[in-house]
């Protein structure tokens, strides 16, 4: 199990733990995760941000402020290799899964041979094996008895039952009984398993004897939850526990720690306690411990995220958790997380959720945090529509500092958040300010995105993109490139070999499908020459992050006839220069759309958000000319040649199939325009009908048996 899974297997883990051992932005991409260039994020994105915010997961909230109260190096950790569901964030934001990974890079297990499957299910880890054969080792077991009992203890749990065995050895006979236990526990035979563990307790053996004490304590456990895992092994809710069973636990953890204080389970049986507090509803108390732990837990330490993890799980995801947190009014920390998800918005047309009077309240619970609280009030303020240079007086600038922690950080961007609200004149020199210290990961690009946003409200895209830009960030600059770059900046970026060769692929690409689609068919002709000689490439290879060369040699060595005859596409662009309205060459021209992968193709185009990056004046001039344009014009002309029209009338109808919806027409923003680039069927019905009583000989009119 990878280390993030840990924590969402939190519940199971009381039913099946072992007692024995502890881009590019590219808007076709397929993602479940379609960021906001922004800073700001007032409800829950799954972009996540390197400042505290009420945007980020929990968790991401959670661990930054561990590793800013016990700050952690950074030095030599690489970005993780971002996967599906997270591609289009680049460098820029964060998943809670490429955090940790990231923090804390994990070694992939190798997968079983199919032969090893059913075994591996079932068998102990390593560890458990190990603790058991010192065991028998330290209480003198003879030898044929521990090769017995080695074969046994790694069946125990598995579906065939152990085998009926009796040894004249009394000790290792207890060790048998021992297997007994455990095989009832992972068995569910809780009553049977209990018995045989306490009677275990008086053993001869120290291990047993402690191990049995310890056993109590899991069995009482998977008592407790057992009725709360439905048929589908999801957990069904506290109110479905066991209570009894789970104060047993605790009655049983209380009672090993007093006979073993520094015992081999110690470690085990005090984190079994915060379970036995969460299972009992004790909110309060168990709220006090994870503050204490907050404090306590090294930030360069992977326990930091799992503990991040085991407090979502146990608090903040239920109602209840967080009125006990803030009914202490004790847990600071706790407080400050929860205040940052109560800030999110249950309906944006309301006010802030979290009253000032709210947050005032809780001052003196941060009588130790000031920073923290600081950075509570302004986010507050900010999103609750205050004046921002009421913001600027909590902030200090410290935009010299040559590093910051997590919280440090998150006043900083919301210092200079608020400068941009102001509209200050000083706020770019302020980004720029910041880069200086902002080191750690994720932080030079969230102060990046806020310098590019500064410059792409002044109009200072150029700026922004210029070589020797402090906005060095690929994503930054290929998500500008597509969306706002002039033809002149797309050129000189192109041939500009000191940048990366990424950048100028995407110039090339962005540069070609906008002068095609847009009728630059004189510059298309030039501009083809700016693409390398290399192999074809497949347009579905590179949507998402992290392919570093999109598909500009489509334009050059790309699919042009099939049915059909067409010329390579620079020769149709070179009489679509001389001649625009040529009929052939448009046809052609829909052939190179059709033929390679561009219908509904889109480079990225935010939503209508104003404030975020690359929403703006596109300086690439033109109007986009799709396939049903080319074929209704071609309809319309009944001078065209019979062949041509024929096709056009073919194609025209062909674009509805199968769905009914026309794919010819280019990308749509949204289900009415998608609803708008339809034709009504009746006229998809005539094109089919003209189709087949004008041109009957024709091959299209012989191969079309349907309208949709």
């Amino acid at each position: 199990m990878r280390a993030w899974q840990r924590g969402a297997a939190w519940v199971a883990a009381l039913a099946g733990a072992s007692g024995l051992a502890a881009t590019v932005a590219w808007a076709c991409a397929d993602s479940s995760c379609s960021p906001v260039w922004r800073l700001d994020s007032p409800d829950y994105a799954c972009e996540g941000r390197a400042m505290l915010n009420p945007g980020n997961d929990t968790r991401i909230n959670l661990l930054l402020l561990i590793r800013s109260l016990a700050p952690a190096s950074e030095a030599g950790l690489a970005y993780a290799k971002p996967e599906w569901d997270d591609q289009q964030l680049g460098h820029v934001f964060f998943s809670w899964r490429s955090l940790r990974e990231t923090l804390w890079p994990q070694v992939a297990e190798p997968e079983p041979a199919a032969s090893d499957t059913t075994a591996a299910q079932c068998a102990p880890p390593k560890t458990a094996q190990d603790a058991f054969a010192a065991a028998m080792a330290a209480d003198e077991i003879p030898q044929g008895y521990r090769d017995t009992l080695m074969a046994m203890r790694a069946k125990v749990g598995c579906p065939d039952p152990l085998p009926a065995t009796a040894f004249p050895d009394v000790l290792a006979g207890k060790y048998l009984e021992y297997l007994a236990a455990a095989d009832d526990f992972y068995r569910g035979n809780y009553p049977s398993a209990r018995s045989r563990f306490a009677a275990l307790e008086t053993s001869a053996s120290p291990w047993l004897r402690e191990t049995a004490s310890y056993m109590k304590i899991r069995v009482a456990l998977r008592s407790a939850v057992a009725g709360a895992i439905d048929k589908y092994g999801d957990f069904a809710g506290l109110d479905k526990i066991d209570k009894a069973q789970a104060q047993a636990a605790g009655v049983a953890i209380d009672a090993y720690l007093k006979a073993y204080p520094q015992g081999r389970y110690a470690a085990s049986a005090q984190g079994l306690r915060r379970r036995v507090l969460w299972l009992t509803g004790q909110d309060a108390a168990l709220a006090q411990r994870y503050e204490a732990m907050l404090r306590a837990t090294p930030g360069s330490s992977e326990a930091a995220a799992d503990l991040a993890e085991e407090i979502d799980n146990a608090l903040l995801q239920r109602e209840a958790g967080v009125q006990a947190i803030m009914a202490a009014n004790k847990t600071p920390l706790l407080m400050a997380i929860a205040d940052l998800k109560a800030m999110r918005p249950s309906d944006p047309a309301k006010p802030m959720p979290l009253a000032a009077a709210t947050l005032a309240a809780q001052a003196p619970a941060f009588a130790g945090d000031g920073d923290l609280y600081g950075l509570l009030d302004a986010t507050r303020s900010y999103y609750a529509g205050e004046a921002p240079r009421t913001i600027l007086t909590r902030l200090p600038d410290a935009a010299r500092a040559p590093s910051y922690t997590p919280l440090a950080f998150s006043r900083q961007v919301l210092r200079g958040m608020a400068l941009a609200k102001a509209h200050d004149a000083n706020e770019a020199g302020f980004w720029q300010e910041l880069l200086g210290g902002a080191k750690g990961l994720w932080q030079g690009q969230l102060a990046q995105l806020g310098l590019a946003l500064r410059w792409q409200r002044d109009g200072r895209i150029d700026q922004a993109l210029a070589s020797a830009s402090p906005v060095s960030d690929t994503t930054l600059r290929q998500l500008m490139l597509q969306t706002m770059a002039a033809p002149a900046m797309l050129r000189a970026t192109a041939t500009d070999a000191t940048r990366p060769d990424e950048e100028r692929n995407v110039a090339r690409f962005t540069l070609l499908y906008k002068g095609l689609t847009r009728g630059a068919y004189g510059d298309v002709g030039r501009d083809l020459a700016l693409v390398p000689s290399a192999p074809k490439a497949d347009l579905t290879s590179w949507y998402g992050s992290g392919l570093g060369t999109p598909p500009a040699q489509r334009f050059t060595m790309g699919q042009w006839s099939n049915g059909w005859p067409c010329p390579p596409l620079a020769q149709t662009v070179a009489t679509l220069a001389r001649t625009p309205a040529n009929a052939a060459a448009r046809v052609c021209l829909g052939e190179f759309y059709r033929l390679n992968g561009f219908d509904g193709f889109a480079l990225y185009a935010p939503s209508d958000q104003v404030d975020q990056l690359g929403r703006g004046r596109d300086l690439f001039p033109g109007t986009p000319l799709w396939r049903d344009a080319i074929y209704t014009a071609i309809i319309a002309d009944k001078a065209a040649a019979p062949d041509l029209r024929a096709y056009a009338l073919y194609r025209a109808v062909m674009c509805y199939s199968p769905s009914g919806y026309n794919g010819c027409a280019g990308p749509a923003t949204s289900y009415d325009a998608m609803q708008a680039q339809e034709v009504p069927k009746a006229q998809r019905k005539a094109w089919y009908d003209e189709l087949k009583a004008r041109y009957p000989q024709s091959r299209w009119a012989k191969s079309l048996r349907y309208y949709w």
